[in-house]
């Protein structure tokens, strides 16, 4: 697969596209860059992050960066066809780029790109997109975990979610089976028990977090604003009110209510 291909593929808006060619071109030869981007692969994953930031500054909007691991996808690509791992989980996968920087451009009226110490985990074969939500292998008190992250926007009805979770078994089942039967944890906003008050009893974000034994909630954790607001930069009196849970939330905390970020276990049935 060549570079250009890739960034078609994954759905970059047209600035996002013309500014990841144009960073690319600055980076010169990818040879000189092997050693930081092959430290992104290895247990020294975030150190190498920085280190790579640190050799691409000044990179304001992180077009650099974002380049740079769009070039390290593409070993990534070959590791997935190593593993018989099919091409749609890896262009799932790397949508995280795109869903990201799109979002940040309608937003900000210019893209950018600020996850890139995120990002290791799917480049390194860590973290998939199966269906509607992604799986990270981690582990709890030295046990095999995942850890599952809900994409914006993402279907989180019963069946999706359902659909999913059957998929993850499989596709961990076969492609690495030291996680085929581990627990499956949740660290979300939409695990918060302050949400009851604020959804229908039908809402399907209460349906989902329904599935999980919530372990922990941390109530001052202001890390909901990230996700339930598209500009978590303004003050609470200038947040959006687009959706009825904008406006509920936006009332809730002007009130002085605290939504904060639940971490949860998946019941097993």
């Amino acid at each position: 697969m060549e570079f250009c291909e890739l960034v078609q593929k994954l759905g970059f808006c047209q600035e996002a596209k013309a500014r990841i060619y144009a960073a690319e071109r600055t980076l010169g030869g990818i040879d000189d860059l092997k050693p930081l981007c092959a430290a992104l692969f290895g247990e020294g994953a975030e150190e190498g992050v920085k280190a790579l930031r640190k050799a691409l500054a000044p990179d304001e909007d992180g077009m650099k960066m974002l380049a740079c691991m769009l070039r390290c996808a593409l070993h990534s690509h070959e590791l997935y066809e190593k593993e018989g791992i099919p091409d749609d989980i890896f262009f799932s996968t790397m949508g995280f780029l795109s869903r990201f920087v799109n979002a940040h451009a309608k937003t900000h009226t210019a893209p950018a790109f600020t996850w890139d110490w995120w990002f290791y985990r799917q480049l390194s074969l860590k973290e998939f997109r199966i269906g509607a939500f992604e799986y990270e292998m981690t582990q709890r008190e030295g046990v095999p975990a995942l850890s599952l992250h809900i994409p914006a926007g993402a279907d989180i009805s019963p069946q999706s979610a359902d659909d999913s979770l059957r998929q993850a078994r499989a596709f961990f089942s076969e492609h690495f089976p030291a996680y085929k039967d581990a627990d499956v944890y949740c660290d979300s906003w939409m695990l918060s028990p302050a949400l009851g008050g604020l959804l229908p009893p039908a809402s399907r974000i209460l349906a989902f977090r329904d599935r999980f034994e919530i372990l922990h909630w941390d109530e001052e954790s202001p890390a909901a604003l990230d996700w339930i607001f598209p500009r978590k930069d303004l003050p609470l009196q200038a947040l959006a009110e687009d959706t009825s849970l904008q406006k509920k939330a936006k009332a809730f905390l002007l009130s002085g209510g605290k939504i904060g970020w639940a971490l949860g276990w998946l019941k097993r049935t």
